[in-house]
């Protein structure tokens, strides 16, 4: 692809790039204020369903009261009466404001948690008749000991709170999932929930025992200590939760009025009756006295967790600005962008892709070998002038380099003629052989050929060099060269190769691919008569012939494994027919 072509899809991409990130990041801060929006109806239902658990436990305080109404034959508490019906109606209320919210909805969560608040609706009427039917009973009656009369439906209404923790739990759930910055907030929220819930609880224990006057009981002894236990659980993960995040003031000052309310005064209240009714000491108070002491001090509970929701409230609010802020701001920074983008775009083809481009085709010019290519003289100062003034130099160094490429071409042909090929018979040497024998056996061995080794010697070399000189010793040697590269030329098969080579001395060696026994030892016939047959000129005129010696060995290409234990069959092939008499070819 063109540079010119390149750049403008490259342009293209990199503009289409920087919208595609603007228009996600408008995107991204309008699901940044989607969420919030959607949190902030999540925290809503969320609160409302918190409330119904509110308001049904704290219902549970008059209805405690009316249980020990009416002792020591005193009439009726109106009072008491009107307080249980006002508490009875707060409920009724939370319920409705709850379903309300959930009415028309059909997000899963929604339907479930709507589920849970009917059950628990269902649950609180039916704890209210038992209410109704033992406060009818004589005070002697319903407190009679071991009839549990006043604790059954007490036991009732706390299941009608679990119940609802069970909705708030979902709806709490999906709040946290719509605007997961909610999280935390939401936790703590559940905590002081909880935490109001089992104060309650707590306060319910003192129930039929302050009703009848008499010791706390064998389930009241047993629950009291679980119930403060889990109390100060919950206490230490609100103080943990607000220590870590660094609260916002508020919550961290409703935390403080909580330890100073319900755990100084609310909770060592709790202890002193807790002391009287193990030991069978006088109360001093009846059932409303003590809900009209104890239930004051839960409110700072109460407290802490509305407060810990508008601190989630007004996070979400914050979080709705901030999105907003930043979609005006992103949206700003990115057509920016692009404006300079392309600006510089503009600037760039001008002023370096078209020089650029201009270089490019100097320096293929001079790269094709084409050093007769003019170049532009520039005064430029910058880089791109830097560049030509480099292209010019690089030229002059090219025509240099290429003179002397051809003169080491020149000098690696002298070399490797010199390192392979024997001086005085133009063969291959021994290591130009040993080479070459390795790239044949690998082929071979693809194949699945066999491979014959022919070894052979000229008999009574050193008499020849004795009688008429070393001269004519040599050119006996060139003269069996020539004789055995004519034979092997003349095999019929197309893939035996030149390998013939001047192995030491008078010792010569050849490997054939793709050839049997029979084959190779037909051949080294024909080379050796060849040889015999020959007839040679000393220098001072006398005619005179050489005989020589072979070794024959041949295998399956794939099964040699050492090709020096291979070659050395051959040789020791050679020896025998040395030891035989010479001027004949043995087989290893």
């Amino acid at each position: 692809m063109r540079l010119t072509r390149l750049f403008v899809i490259t342009t293209g991409i990199l503009l289409t790039l920087v919208s595609v990130m603007l228009v996600r990041s408008v995107l991204i801060e309008w699901d940044t204020v989607s969420s919030a929006q959607r949190g902030l109806k999540a925290i809503s239902v969320t609160y409302d369903a918190m409330k119904v658990a509110e308001k049904a436990s704290a219902e549970r305080g008059p209805t405690v009261a009316i249980m020990g109404d009416g002792a020591n034959g005193a009439a009726p508490n109106v009072s008491v009466r009107e307080r249980l019906a006002t508490a009875r109606k707060a409920s009724d209320d939370a319920f409705v404001v709850v379903q309300k919210a959930l009415a028309g909805s059909d997000l899963p969560d929604h339907l479930a948690a709507a589920i849970q608040i009917s059950k628990a609706q269902g649950e609180l009427i039916a704890a209210r008749s038992d209410v109704d039917q033992v406060a009818a009973l004589p005070h002697a009656e319903r407190t009679a000991p071991g009839s549990g009369l006043t604790r059954m439906p007490i036991n009732k209404m706390f299941g009608v709170i679990d119940t609802v923790l069970e909705a708030v739990t979902i709806l709490s759930a999906d709040a946290e999932r719509v605007y997961p910055e909610l999280s935390e907030p939401l936790i703590g929220a559940r905590f002081a929930a909880e935490l109001r819930e089992y104060a309650g609880r707590l306060g319910s224990q003192f129930t039929a025992p302050l009703a009848a006057q008499k010791p706390l009981g064998i389930e009241e002894k047993r629950d009291i200590p679980l119930l403060i236990g889990r109390i100060e659980q919950l206490r230490q993960l609100i103080e943990t939760q607000t220590r870590i995040r660094a609260s916002d003031v508020r919550v961290t000052a409703a935390v403080s009025e909580m330890k100073n309310r319900y755990f100084t005064i609310g909770l060592p209240f709790i202890g002193e009756l807790t002391a009287a009714g193990t030991t069978g000491q006088d109360y001093g108070i009846d059932s409303a006295t003590f809900v009209a002491k104890y239930v004051p001090e839960m409110l700072s509970i109460v407290k802490l967790r509305d407060t810990m929701f508008v601190a989630a409230r007004d996070g979400a609010n914050a979080s709705f600005a901030q999105a907003r802020r930043n979609l005006w701001i992103n949206a700003a920074i990115g057509i920016a962008a692009l404006l300079i983008e392309i600006t510089v775009f503009l600037l760039i083809r001008r002023r370096i892709l078209k020089p650029l481009l201009a270089n490019t085709r100097h320096i293929v010019a001079i790269a094709e070998g084409k050093l007769d290519t003019a170049l532009v003289i520039t005064k430029r100062t910058d880089e791109i002038g830097d560049m030509q003034n480099a292209i010019a130099a690089l030229k002059k160094t090219s025509e240099q380099k290429h003179q002397l490429e051809i003169a080491h071409e020149q000098l690696i042909e002298k070399l490797w003629h010199a390192s392979s090929i024997d001086f005085l018979t133009g063969l291959l040497n021994r290591r130009a052989f040993s080479e070459r024998t390795l790239d044949l056996l690998t082929e071979a061995k693809e194949h699945g050929w066999s491979v014959a080794l022919i070894v052979f010697d000229v008999d009574n070399f050193k008499t020849v060099n004795d009688r008429f000189g070393h001269a004519v010793g040599d050119t006996a040697l060139v003269h069996i060269a020539e004789v055995a590269k004519q034979e092997l030329r003349g095999a019929q098969s197309p893939r035996r190769g030149d390998t013939l080579a001047r192995y030491g001395g008078e010792e010569f060696i050849t490997l054939i691919i793709d050839c049997d026994r029979e084959t190779a030892m037909a051949i080294a016939e024909r080379i050796r008569a060849a040889i015999s047959e020959a007839k040679l000129i000393s220098a001072d005129g006398q005619q005179f012939s050489v005989t020589s010696s072979f070794g024959v060995t041949s295998a399956i290409a794939s099964t040699i494994s050492d090709v020096n234990a291979f070659f050395l069959l051959a040789d020791r092939a050679l020896y025998r027919s040395k030891a035989d008499g010479k001027n004949r070819v043995a087989a290893g």
